[in-house]
């Protein structure tokens, strides 16, 4: 049965886990545990956060047909907005009626895949945590519909309590949204109009992801099909799926 568990619990079934469904729950419990608009479920084999209405589920192992089932009444009766889950598991959903699902590639990052004749800035040359408003500018030209009011509080609040950090490069921004267990999680990568194609989201890329590996720790993204081509000339390599769900 699938219950509202505490922040503790929540924490120790995070464990070391260093997938990006456990990173993205992990950076929202270290933000916001005690908050009511971010709560924590658990069943067996199942572990879910919960931020506003969007919800990540981490299933472990695969689910029986009965657990399947439990898993979708709880979401039916959540009214989330979307929720991301892994590739197997929104298989099965679809199956059960589930529509409006879209999958995302996870890439990790290696150096290895870089050319060793192609330069790109060292960590010391990115800007951290620059002016927000400076960012948004950036962010909106690649996110039209991203809310400024809801991004500017999340953020802000996520670097103040040392979970997320933002990144700027030559009209380009990438920001860090969980770093945990050896494993770094980066989204909202953007450039502004003038800055495409001159190499500036792909060397920050690169820039941050050869950072984290002298650290010793896995960078991950996620991205749709048609930016596969941008992230393997970056250094990334394809790793894994996941699903959204939107709820309409």
């Amino acid at each position: 049965m699938i219950t509202k568990i505490d922040t503790k619990t929540a924490t120790r079934l995070l464990g070391k886990e260093k997938d990006v469904l456990s990173l993205k729950i992990g950076g929202n419990l270290k933000a916001y545990q005690g908050y009511d608009f971010c709560s924590f479920y658990a069943g067996k084999d199942v572990f879910i956060g919960r931020y506003y209405d969007d919800f990540v589920v981490r299933t472990k192992g695969g689910l029986s047909d009965e657990e399947m089932e439990e898993l979708s009444l709880f979401l039916k009766m959540c009214g989330f907005k979307q929720a991301i889950c892994s590739l197997e598991t929104g298989k099965r959903l679809e199956l059960m009626g589930w529509d409006n699902c879209f999958e995302s590639m996870q890439f990790g990052f290696s150096t290895n895949l870089i050319p060793e004749t192609e330069k790109y800035p060292d960590f010391s040359e990115l800007e951290e945590n620059p002016p927000l408003d400076s960012v948004f500018e950036i962010l909106k030209e690649g996110f039209p519909d991203l809310n400024y009011e809801s991004w500017y509080t999340d953020i802000n609040h996520k670097i103040r309590h040392d979970v997320s950090k933002v990144y700027v490069y030559n009209g380009a921004t990438a920001t860090v949204m969980a770093d945990m267990n050896d494993s770094v999680f980066i989204a909202l990568l953007a450039s502004k109009k003038e800055a495409r194609g001159t190499g500036a989201a792909k060397n920050l890329l690169r820039g941050l992801g050869a950072h984290f590996e002298k650290q010793g720790k896995e960078t991950s993204i996620l991205c749709r099909e048609e930016l596969i081509p941008f992230y393997k000339k970056a250094g990334f390599y394809e790793c894994g799926k996941t699903v959204t769900i939107k709820n309409i």
